[in-house]
C-alpha cells in the first residue's frame, strides 16, 4: 500500500509540474514558434508576436479570400510585431508608410504561466472604421497577466484591399472579415498548444471590430470556433456596417474608374487594380474635402461570393440562432465628436450634433442588437453597459465628454502602469472592467466573486432594458437605455 501511495505521489508531482511547463518555444500545427518571457504586474507570461496565419495576400492573391499559411520548416522567431496592413493617413496617430505592408496577416499571443486548468482565451479585433487599424495599439500583456487569460490580437485587411466587391471570385468582398475568420480558426486549431481551451474562446472588439464580431456571430463560417462575444460600440446593422451588393458593386466600379482601371471585363479591371501600388488604393478611400463627421470609407461588408454573409445583418439577426452565444455589449456616453471636422462651430451646436450622430451611428444599433438577442430563439444571455467614466486627466476639453474608444485603455489595463495619464480612480475602473470582461470570457456571466460593490450586473431583457453604468469605482444600475431616443429614430429613419 505504501508503495502504491508513493507512486501516486510521484505521478501527482509530475502532472503538477507539467501544468506549469509552458515554454517559449512551442509547436503549432503550422510549425515551431519562438516567443519570449516577460514579467508583467508581478506575473510571468510568455509572449508570441508576428505569427503568420495566412499566405501574404499579394500579387495574384490581392483582393482574394485568404489562403491558410503553409507549414514552415525550422523555428520561426516570434519576438516582434508584423507591419500594419496598408491604410491611408486619416488620423494624427496614423501608422507611418514604412511600417505598413500588404504582407500583414499575422497574430499575437500573451499567455500567462501557471495553473493546471486550460485557460480561457480572448481574441481582440481592433476598430478603425474598416479603413485603418494596428495591433500595436493594443498590447494584451496587462489584461493577460491581471486576469490569467490568454489574449490574442490579429491584423486584417481594411479598405479596398479588404472589402472591394466586384461580384467575382477574384474580388468576392469581405476579405477582411475572412481574414479574421481564418485567424480565429487558426487560434481554435492551436489553442491547446498555448494551454487554452477550445470551449472557452471569446471574441471582443471595439467599433468596426465590434461590428465584425457581430458578423461572426451571424456567420456559419466562424460560429463553430468561439462561444462568447463582447461587442463594444459597434454593430453590423449600423449605417457604416453594410452595403447591398448593388451598392457595393457600384462603389467598386466608381473606385476602379477613378484609378483608370474600369475596363471592358471584370478580369481586366481586377488585373489593372492589382498593378496599382497598395498606397494608391488605400488613399482613395477619402474625399479630398470631407464634409461628413465620421467614416468616409467607400467599401462596406456585403453579401459576398464566398457565403460568409448570406443576407443583410437585420435579416440575419432576426433568424433563429443555431445555438446560444452569451453576449456582453455596450456603448460610451458620447460616441461621436465633430470638433475636428467643424472647428469653427460653437460647442453647443457640436454637442447636439454629437448626441444625434452617436445615437444613429453607434448607440441605437448596439441597443437593437441587445433587443434582438434577448428575444430571438434560443434566447441569448445578454449583458449591457454604458461607459460614462471620464478621467480627471483626459487631454480633451470637458465638453467632449466620454468619446468613442475611451473604454479600450481601461479594458487593456493601461491605467495600472501609466501614472502620468491616469489617476488612482482610473486604475480602479480598469481593474473592475478587466475582471468583468475576463469573468464573462470564462463563465458567460461578468459577475465575479469578492466584488466589493455588492450589486450584481443584471442581464438585459427587452422589457426592462437593464444595464450597468460604468462611471466610477462602483458602477450603478440603469434601465431602459436610450429608449426614447432610439424609438424616435426608428420611427423617423425607417
Amino acid at each position: 500500500m505504501e508503495r502504491i501511495i508513493g507512486v501516486c505521489l510521484i505521478l501527482s508531482t509530475c502532472l503538477t509540474t507539467h501544468c506549469f511547463s509552458l515554454k517559449t518555444r512551442i509547436r503549432t500545427k503550422t510549425g515551431f514558434i519562438q516567443g519570449f518571457n516577460q514579467t508583467v504586474l508581478d506575473r510571468e507570461i510568455v509572449t508570441f508576436l508576428g505569427i503568420p496565419y495566412a499566405q501574404p495576400p499579394v500579387g495574384s492573391l490581392r483582393f482574394r479570400e485568404p489562403i491558410p499559411v503553409r507549414r514552415w520548416k525550422g523555428t520561426r522567431e516570434s519576438r516582434s510585431f508584423s507591419k500594419a496592413c496598408s491604410q491611408p493617413a486619416i488620423f494624427a496617430t496614423n501608422v507611418p508608410a514604412e511600417e505598413q505592408s500588404e504582407d500583414c496577416l499575422y497574430l499575437n499571443a500573451w499567455v500567462p504561466k501557471g495553473g493546471c486548468k486550460r485557460k480561457a482565451a480572448m481574441i481582440w479585433i481592433y476598430g478603425g472604421g474598416l479603413i485603418a487599424g494596428d495591433v500595436r495599439d493594443y498590447n494584451g500583456k496587462f489584461l493577460a497577466a491581471y486576469t490569467d487569460t490568454i489574449v490574442f490580437t490579429l491584423n486584417y485587411r481594411t479598405g479596398p484591399l479588404g472589402f472591394l466587391y466586384l461580384n467575382d471570385n477574384e474580388a468576392p468582398g469581405n476579405m477582411g472579415l475572412l481574414d479574421q475568420y481564418l485567424a480565429i480558426k487558426w487560434i481554435y486549431d492551436n489553442i491547446k498548444r498555448f494551454g487554452g481551451s477550445r470551449r472557452k474562446i471569446t471574441l471582443f472588439g471595439q467599433s468596426a471590430g465590434a461590428a465584425s464580431i457581430n458578423y461572426h456571430t451571424l456567420s456559419s463560417f466562424t460560429r463553430p470556433y468561439f462561444q462568447k462575444a463582447i461587442i463594444m460600440s459597434g454593430a453590423a446593422n449600423s449605417d457604416y456596417g453594410y452595403h447591398s451588393p448593388t451598392e457595393a458593386l457600384s462603389t467598386a466600379n466608381e473606385f476602379a474608374n477613378h484609378l483608370g482601371c474600369k475596363k471592358d471585363t471584370v478580369d481586366e479591371t481586377i488585373e489593372c487594380l492589382r498593378l496599382k501600388p497598395a498606397s494608391a488604393l488605400s488613399a482613395l478611400q477619402l474625399p479630398s474635402n470631407p464634409k461628413a463627421p465620421l467614416f468616409f470609407r467607400v467599401h462596406y461588408p456585403t453579401i459576398d461570393k464566398n457565403g460568409f454573409i448570406t443576407q443583410s445583418p437585420k435579416e440575419l439577426m432576426n433568424r433563429p440562432f443555431p445555438r446560444r452565444i452569451p453576449t456582453l455589449l455596450g456603448v460610451v456616453e458620447d460616441e461621436e465628436y465633430l470638433e475636428p471636422y467643424l472647428p469653427n462651430e460653437p460647442p453647443l451646436y457640436l454637442d447636439v450634433g454629437d448626441d444625434i450622430g452617436s445615437d444613429i451611428i453607434f448607440r441605437c444599433p448596439v441597443v437593437e442588437i441587445a433587443q434582438t438577442l434577448s428575444t430571438v430563439k434560443p434566447r441569448n444571455p445578454v449583458y449591457m453597459y454604458s461607459f460614462e467614466h471620464r478621467s480627471a486627466r483626459s487631454p480633451t476639453p470637458s465638453w467632449f465628454g466620454v468619446i468613442h474608444g475611451s473604454e479600450t485603455s481601461y479594458v487593456f489595463g493601461y491605467p495600472l502602469v501609466d501614472n502620468v495619464h491616469f489617476t488612482d480612480v482610473d486604475k480602479g475602473v480598469s481593474e473592475r472592467m478587466m475582471k468583468y470582461w475576463a469573468t464573462f470570457a470564462k463563465t458567460g456571466n461578468p459577475n465575479f466573486r469578492g466584488d466589493s460593490c455588492g450589486d450584481d450586473w443584471d442581464p438585459y431583457f427587452r422589457k426592462d432594458r437593464k444595464y450597468l453604468v460604468i462611471d466610477s469605482d462602483c458602477p450603478q444600475d440603469g434601465e431602459k437605455l436610450l429608449e426614447p431616443q432610439c424609438d424616435f429614430l426608428e420611427k423617423v429613419l425607417d
